[in-house]
């Protein structure tokens, strides 16, 4: 099967009046139509750079990277505008890329009615919980249909009980709705708990380290039940033990 994202041999190097540094090195990663996958490693090492190189922002200096689909890519911050209501926050990149179509509107409509947000659209971002921020922030991403969602660190800015909740229930959304997934994470429970693999990386050039297949035992899948699962400690501490440096 061919994979939906492909990384191949890829360096990256930025260039400063101090020199070259290199963030990433001979990258070769596969992802498959329908997986999530997480990377974890080291602060510092290049997480953030790939994403933005699968997201277009910036290219490779040395490498193939091929992505098959449109691309949704979920930031730390929600960056919801303050004078909008829920709705047209929800509806801000169906706005910029012209697609308002009736069809689209009313698909928007309905994840918000489906998650949680129905009583809400009416409601400006200060009026809503960070959790609830952050679902706003997930539904403008899926509202462009994106078959693949690039998740940068979107759940860092939350305490952590929020945090867990809230990414619980993203984790869960994107399962229901069948998208690919690529999440970078500091946090190597959240990235085992979400993930179908977990990617490790080495310190600065990031290069893959190690790549983990996560079979985890429970009854009814969630991320906050994977980390009830027998398997989950050990997956915890063998990762932890890859990493360099102290992870939280």
């Amino acid at each position: 099967m061919r994979p939906i994202v492909s990384l191949e041999d890829v360096s990256l190097r930025y260039h400063s009046i101090n020199g070259e540094t290199l963030a990433v090195s001979d990258m070769c990663l596969f992802v498959q139509e329908g997986e999530f996958l997480s990377i974890v490693g080291p602060s510092g090492c290049g997480k953030s750079s790939i994403l933005s190189m699968l997201a277009g922002l910036i290219a490779p200096s040395e490498g193939n990277i091929s992505v098959n689909g449109e691309i949704g890519y979920m930031l730390q911050k929600d960056y919801l505008l303050e004078w909008r209501t829920i709705r047209n926050n929800a509806l801000l990149g169906l706005e910029i890329q012209n697609k308002l179509t009736p069809q689209n509107i009313a698909y928007v409509e309905e994840l918000l009615d489906q998650y949680g947000l129905g009583d809400f659209k009416d409601h400006y971002p200060y009026q809503l919980s960070g959790g609830m921020r952050q679902r706003v922030a997930l539904i403008r991403t899926l509202a462009i249909r994106p078959s693949i969602l690039l998740l940068d660190e979107p759940f860092s800015a939350l305490d952590y009980q929020t945090r867990l909740s809230v990414s619980d229930e993203i984790g869960t959304i994107i399962r229901k709705e069948g998208k690919t997934a690529i999440l970078v994470s500091h946090d190597i429970s959240e990235a085992i708990s979400l993930a179908d693999r977990v990617v490790v990386l080495s310190a600065r050039p990031a290069q893959v380290k190690r790549i983990y297949d996560i079979h985890l035992t429970t009854d009814e899948y969630s991320p906050i039940k994977a980390r009830e699962a027998p398997e989950f400690r050990e997956y915890f501490n063998a990762i932890w033990k890859e990493l360099d440096v102290h992870v939280v």
